[in-house]
C-alpha cells in the first residue's frame, strides 16, 4: 500500500513538470508569434546598430577631412595630391552608401549627392592637370626646337634653321590655342620646362664665334657688350638688343649680322625655361615666324 501510494506521488510529480514545460513552451511560442524581441535579442540589435552608427560618423569625417584636403591641394597647384584626395573622398562616401540600410532613403540621397559634386570637382581638377600637361610637353618641344634654330642659323645651317623654326613656331601655336582654348588659367602657376637641344652654341663669347665678325665684336665690346647673355633683346618685335639698334644706325652693323645678333639674344642658356603668362607665349610664337622668314 505504501509503495503503490509513493508510486502515484513520483508519478503525479512528472506529470506536472510535463504540463509546466509543455506550458512554458507555449508561451515562448506566443511572444515570438507576436514579433516580440527576446532581452537578448534586443541587446545583440542595439549593439549593432551603434556599431553601424559609429562607422558611418568615421566615414563621413574622413570624407570630409579627404575633400577639404583636395580643395587646399587645388588652391596650392599641387594637382596630383588634390586628385588623390577626391578619390579618397569618393571611396569614403561610397562605404557609408553600402553600410546604410535601404530604408534610409535620406540619408542615402544626401549621401549620393556628396558622391556627385565630388566626382564633379575631381573631374574639374582632372582635366586642368590633364591639360597643364599637355600644354607642357608642347611648349617643351617647341622651346627646345626654338633654341636649335638659332644655333643652326648662327652656324649657317639655313635648312636646319628653317626645318626647326617652323616646328617651334606651330608648337607655339598649338600652345597658344591650348591657353586661350581654356576656362582654366593654364599658366597659373607658371609652366616650367626642361631645355635640353642637340645642339648649343660653341662659345658664349661673342668674339669665338664664326657668325659674329671680328669688327662687330669690336664695336660691341665698345658697348662693354662682349657675351651672348648680355645681349638683351628689346620689347617690340623684332625685338633687337638697343646696343644692336644703336650700331645698325650708326653703320657699325650690317643688316645680316645685326639679324645673327638678334636670334642671338633670343639665347636662354637655362636648363629651364618658364612661362608665365599668354604674351610670353605669344612673343615666342612671334619670333619663331621671324626666324623662320630670316632663315627662308
Amino acid at each position: 500500500m505504501l509503495q503503490s501510494s509513493y508510486a502515484l506521488w513520483i508519478g503525479g510529480i512528472v506529470v506536472g513538470m510535463l504540463i509546466f514545460a509543455l506550458a512554458l513552451l507555449w508561451l515562448i511560442g506566443i511572444a515570438g508569434a507576436s514579433g516580440e524581441e527576446t532581452p537578448a535579442e534586443r541587446a545583440s540589435r542595439e549593439t549593432e546598430h551603434t556599431t553601424d552608427a559609429t562607422s558611418i560618423d568615421e566615414l563621413r569625417s574622413e570624407a570630409e577631412s579627404f575633400r577639404e584636403t583636395a580643395v587646399d591641394a587645388r588652391a596650392n597647384n599641387d594637382f596630383d595630391e588634390s586628385i588623390d584626395a577626391y578619390g579618397a573622398a569618393v571611396a569614403r562616401y561610397q562605404a557609408i552608401l553600402d553600410e546604410l540600410d535601404t530604408g534610409a532613403a535620406e540619408s542615402r540621397e544626401e549621401i549620393e549627392q556628396s558622391i556627385d559634386a565630388t566626382r564633379e570637382e575631381l573631374e574639374t581638377v582632372r582635366t586642368l592637370n590633364d591639360h597643364r600637361q599637355e600644354l607642357l610637353e608642347t611648349l617643351k618641344t617647341a622651346e627646345q626646337s626654338f633654341q636649335v634654330a638659332i644655333v643652326a642659323y648662327t652656324e649657317g645651317s639655313q635648312t636646319l634653321a628653317r626645318i626647326r623654326f617652323r616646328q617651334a613656331r606651330d608648337s607655339f601655336e598649338s600652345a597658344l590655342d591650348l591657353v586661350e582654348g581654356s576656362d582654366e588659367d593654364l599658366l597659373s602657376p607658371p609652366v616650367k620646362v626642361s631645355v635640353e637641344p642637340d645642339r648649343t652654341l660653341p662659345s658664349t663669347m661673342l668674339g669665338e664665334l664664326p657668325a659674329v665678325p671680328e669688327p662687330a665684336t669690336a664695336s660691341l665690346a665698345d658697348a662693354e657688350v662682349e657675351t651672348v647673355t648680355e645681349l638683351e633683346s628689346s620689347k617690340e618685335p623684332p625685338w633687337p638688343p638697343a646696343v644692336v639698334e644703336t650700331l645698325v644706325a650708326e653703320d657699325d652693323l650690317d643688316d645680316e649680322v645685326a639679324t645673327t645678333l638678334t636670334l642671338l639674344s633670343w639665347v636662354d642658356g637655362a636648363d629651364t625655361h618658364e612661362f608665365g603668362a599668354t604674351t610670353t607665349v605669344s612673343q615666342r610664337h612671334e619670333q619663331a615666324v621671324h626666324g623662320f622668314t630670316q632663315s627662308s
